[in-house]
């Protein structure tokens, strides 16, 4: 956080409020322009909201949200009464991906094209019925329906068996430390939702560390050791919150004592509450914490069936906050697949 950010924050310019429901660029709670194919939405701030509550009740990437705002840090909020929101045509509109068209070339085949684009031969085929493939002359037009072929980010397949196509790179940004961009490329949605949560954590906790970012995906998905999922955009390793806001460099075994309750579980609950989290993997020995803070905070105990695995055992298949081995030292968010995401499971 620069100084003037922190001088800002401490000055008691941060805004509080729980964070529940959800809205689509439809939901409008202002007045709407409409200025070179992008449409404005100008939208009242409430009391409480931050730049990432925002970010997520629009759907809309919270970097972006302060650059259209101007606002130098996102702490500043008390001097404004409402932010500009902007959607593109795409956004509002979403169309249908268009077929690559190939052009057969000398010694083209069916495997070889498949090969090339990344899909498997059968596909070809069933694309291109009226094809005989031991026939194609120099030429031809071969369809081909390609995963993210508009050039909008895709996840596809299976989390453990899946692609990334037109793959975003997640960058640092408002109480996020990425790591490592090669290894830090997802789904527009994904990092979307990812920085405006870390945004939100450090609006309301101006002392908060910024959380290490670890790995997300490869540019183009597909296998990426020593992990067996993180394969589609979907997935994302963060470092957790440390009592008493100590910022971690890397990556550290995490216990009940030291783990912040009240920060991770506002992380939490701020993404599951978009109703986009599949899974939250949080070593089971780190839940009871998790847990009877929010019994605390008023959650029942019934509330928390949905919501975390504890205290039914570390087996038990129940809870988006769920114990998986090798996650002691850092959680993994999986997001559900997106619209738009093709045969994503």
């Amino acid at each position: 956080m620069s100084s003037m950010c922190r001088a800002l924050a401490v000055a008691g310019c941060v805004a509080v409020m729980a964070i529940g429901s959800t809205a689509s660029a439809s939901d409008e709670n202002g007045a709407t322009d409409q200025e070179n194919g992008v449409k404005i939405l100008e939208h009242q701030l409430e009391e409480g909201e931050t730049l990432g509550s925002v970010a997520l009740k629009h759907r809309v990437n919270v970097v972006e949200l302060k650059e259209w705002n101007d606002i130098e840090c996102i702490h500043e909020l008390e001097a404004k009464e409402e932010l500009e929101v902007r959607f593109d045509e795409e956004q509002l509109n979403p169309s249908a991906p268009q077929p690559v068209v190939h052009v057969v070339r000398q010694g083209d085949t069916f495997q070889t094209i498949a090969r090339r684009y990344g899909v498997r031969t059968s596909q070809v085929q069933q694309w291109n019925r009226n094809i005989n493939p031991r026939r194609m002359q120099i030429g031809q037009h071969v369809m081909l329906h390609i995963p993210g072929s508009g050039e909008r980010p895709v996840s596809w397949g299976r989390a453990n068996s899946g692609r990334l196509f037109n793959g975003v790179s997640m960058e640092s940004s408002p109480g996020l430390r990425v790591r490592n961009p090669a290894r830090a490329y997802g789904t527009q949605r994904t990092i979307d939702m990812l920085q405006a949560a870390g945004a939100d954590v450090q609006a309301r906790w101006p002392d908060a560390p910024e959380l290490v970012v670890g790995s997300l995906s490869l540019r183009n998905g597909g296998p990426m050791r020593p992990h067996r999922s993180h394969q589609s955009g979907r997935d994302a390793d963060l470092a957790y919150y440390h009592r008493g806001n100590v910022e971690l460099p890397d990556f550290r075994d995490m216990t009940p004592e030291r783990l912040d309750a009240v920060k991770n579980w506002h992380f939490f609950k701020t993404l599951i509450a978009t109703g986009e989290v599949e899974y939250i993997f949080v070593d089971y020995s780190l839940q009871k914490v998790l847990y009877e803070y929010a019994r605390s905070i008023g959650y029942t105990g019934e509330e928390l069936e949905e919501i975390i695995q504890y205290p039914r055992g570390m087996g038990a298949r129940t809870g988006i906050i769920r114990h998986a081995r090798g996650h002691r030292n850092h959680f993994h968010v999986r997001f559900t697949c997106g619209e738009g995401d093709q045969n994503c499971q």
